[in-house]
């Protein structure tokens, strides 16, 4: 009898099995012929996956060995986690898959793309990540390498109007990253603070926040997104809009990364330039009214007196003696030990001088060999360069730089500063830190970096459509009907 069952039992499983997969493609065709698909929203899934590997790293910041968030290893996680960052990946690939297909299908109707700056890039990859991983000393092939130039490449495809959407989904996304972080403060203090940092700027405070970040300097690269797009995209609520300043802010205080307080301030004073440049310019060159350039004036001479009087009267040469003596002014001689870390970078790249030591450079085998476990990249985008993928390496570095800011430009006030903005935080975390990196390392770093590619793709290029020339009393009807 049960066997009897059984046949139609599978008949019609296999019946429902086919039905969804019918159903699964016509989704799949769907999507592909969308015109916006899921690439716009793909931080959503990303910075969902960073929440999850931070909240099961089971670390604690307060024992860890001198309080230093550099220790943490998030890689170390529940198997379920590791299922899950594949399942982001292939999400991830499919969004961009995705684009690629559907900008393939659109391409007559739309022709217009940032050709020039797609070439650069996949010149980029070819000169940083394909020769250093086949003709470097230690050559390595792995799939994860084109994880980002194949998203990169999907980012620069965005239509005019789209760009909207990756802004405002990294604004979500951070703020609710902002929140989680916030809220396991009273609940797990360790997972998300330490608490003997005495290298600070802010008296007396010994805590350094890092949230569920790796690092405090992680920290402040995402609180600084997220308040540029809170910025550039406000919430429509002004209570949310409100609060999402606040822990914004005191995210990035608290951190204590001096390198993301530089950043925020000079990308902040980059979309007020933009949004108040012409008002001030009015202002400060309005002779009838010359209260603005009074007041710049007198705050020059202010401060300009303050400076004098320290140098003649404040014993500034036995105040600059006593700081070179302290440890503070070592590590900013030294960038924090990170001069050790170039100098291996360097013996690397003179070794294979053309193509450098290969993509393996700082992994566990590597940095067991030269005696520095915390070194997990050369923390210099051009070392890191150089050391990987030799003086080829450097070159598709350097003209991909160059285009990269040459289309910044093009669409730095059609967004407002927001890419120029962007841009300015990939170039001064390339001092310290490893901003560029498309060997298929997916950090916030290149979450930023995906951010400007996508904003300069659906505003570099915009329809040339024709403009129609309207008579006067079609200007005077439309300005009635406002």
């Amino acid at each position: 009898m049960s066997e009897f069952l059984l046949v139609p039992v599978l008949l019609f499983a296999s019946f429902l099995a086919a039905i969804g997969t019918i159903f699964c493609l016509i989704r799949i065709v769907y999507l592909v012929r969308n015109k916006n698909g899921l690439l716009p929203y793909i931080f959503y899934i990303s910075t969902f996956g960073n929440i999850l590997l931070g909240i099961t790293s089971g670390r604690n910041l307060i024992t860890l060995a001198d309080n230093n968030p550099s220790d943490i290893d998030l890689t170390t996680s529940p198997s379920y986690v590791i299922w899950i960052s594949r399942l982001i990946s292939m999400l991830l690939l499919f969004a961009a898959s995705q684009r690629l297909a559907s900008r393939l299908i659109h391409y007559g109707s739309k022709p217009n793309t940032p050709t020039l700056l797609i070439i650069t890039l996949l010149f980029f990859f070819f000169t940083n990540v394909f020769t250093a991983a086949l003709f470097s000393t230690h050559p390595s092939v792995e799939h994860d390498y084109i994880y980002i130039v194949l998203v990169g490449t999907a980012s620069l495809l965005l239509v005019q109007g789209e760009e909207e959407i990756p802004i405002c989904v990294t604004r979500n996304a951070f703020f609710i990253f902002l929140v989680i972080s916030a809220g396991f403060i009273p609940w797990n203090l360790g997972l998300v603070m330490s608490n003997n940092y005495l290298d600070g700027l802010i008296p007396g405070l010994t805590y350094r926040y890092v949230g569920l970040a790796s690092h405090p300097n992680t920290l402040g690269l995402i609180t600084t997104l997220f308040l540029l797009c809170l910025w550039n995209k406000p919430f429509s609520s002004r209570w949310l809009n409100f609060f999402g300043w606040i822990i914004g802010f005191s995210s990035l205080v608290f951190a204590q990364s001096k390198t993301c307080w530089i950043s925020f301030i000079i990308c902040m004073s980059c979309l007020g330039y933009f949004k108040y440049g012409d008002f001030l310019k009015q202002r400060l060159f309005c002779f009838k009214n010359p209260i603005l350039p009074t007041i710049i004036i007198l705050m020059t001479m202010l401060i300009v007196s303050v400076i004098t009087g320290l140098v003649m009267f404040g014993d500034l040469e036995s105040k600059i003696n006593s700081f070179y003596s302290t440890g503070t002014a070592a590590d900013l001689m030294t960038m924090t030990g990170r001069d050790m870390i170039w100098e291996v970078a360097l013996n690397e790249w003179r070794n294979s001088p053309l193509f450098g030591y290969g993509l393996t450079i700082w992994d566990v085998a590597h940095r067991a060999k030269i005696g520095m476990p915390y070194a997990v990249t050369a923390h210099s985008q051009f070392y890191q360069t150089l050391a990987s993928a030799g003086i080829t390496g450097v070159a598709g570095l350097l003209i991909y730089v160059a285009t990269l800011f040459w289309f910044t430009m093009k669409t730095a006030k059609s967004s407002q500063g927001l890419t120029l903005a962007i841009f300015l935080i990939l170039l001064i975390r390339s001092i310290s830190e490893v901003s560029l990196n498309i060997s298929g390392h997916w950090d916030y770093d290149a979450t930023a970096h995906l951010l400007l590619l996508m904003i300069i793709g659906a505003q570099s290029l915009r329809d040339r459509s024709r403009v129609v020339p309207r008579s006067d009393s079609a200007c005077v009807f439309t300005q009635l009907a406002k």
